[in-house]
């Protein structure tokens, strides 16, 4: 009984999880807009932040890994705000007392947006395992769809969206070797 017992788990877990990486959406496609409330009771669409590099987290306050990751995000949120990325924070299934409280303690420096999903969300990005961390460039395009990722992985991938610094031009003659005008070319 125990053998058939583990069996069904066994399969359950390996068809769920099967079935999870289906669920990401594809790097390159649009992302899925929606409209939600934030904390105030105003409507915010995804696409409001569109020409922006949007992080979009899907999770809960209670889920240790959601928890973890909203800590990351934290630390690294001098960097991302200088690199002009937006937080939208989507809470699943939550309500406006419990999200306050979770965030009452927390000190965003990066521009977060914390929103209540009201099905939608969980819909157009189907979710089945949370934190859920969708990376969206400026053209509004998915660059990153999975799980939680550790710091320097979610670095590298915003620094990828950067636009390339301009040519650093020389402040002084150090290192130059002058070109000789035509003048003195000319021998006598």
């Amino acid at each position: 009984m125990k053998k058939i017992r583990l069996l069904i788990l066994s399969a359950f877990l390996l068809l769920s999880f099967a079935g999870q990486s289906l669920a990401y959406l594809q790097v390159g496609s649009e992302a899925p807009d929606f409209k939600l409330s934030d904390l105030e009771g105003n409507e915010v669409k995804l696409s409001d932040f569109k020409g922006q590099i949007i992080i979009l987290k899907l999770g809960t306050t209670w889920c240790p890994d959601c928890v973890g990751q909203s800590a990351d995000l934290l630390k690294m949120g001098p960097r991302l705000k200088e690199q002009g990325v937006v937080l939208v924070d989507v809470f699943l299934q939550e309500n406006r007392r419990s999200v306050r409280k979770f965030l009452k303690s927390k000190d965003f420096v990066m521009p977060m947006v914390p929103l209540l999903d009201d099905g939608q969300a969980h819909r157009a990005y189907q979710v089945y395992l949370i934190p859920r961390l969708v990376i969206i460039d400026q053209q509004f395009r998915i660059v990153h769809d999975g799980l939680r990722l550790k710091p320097e992985e979610l670095q590298e991938k915003i620094a990828a969206l950067q636009p390339p610094a301009a040519a650093e031009t020389p402040t002084s003659d150090e290192g130059t070797m002058p070109c000789p005008t035509p003048r003195e070319n000319i021998q006598d």
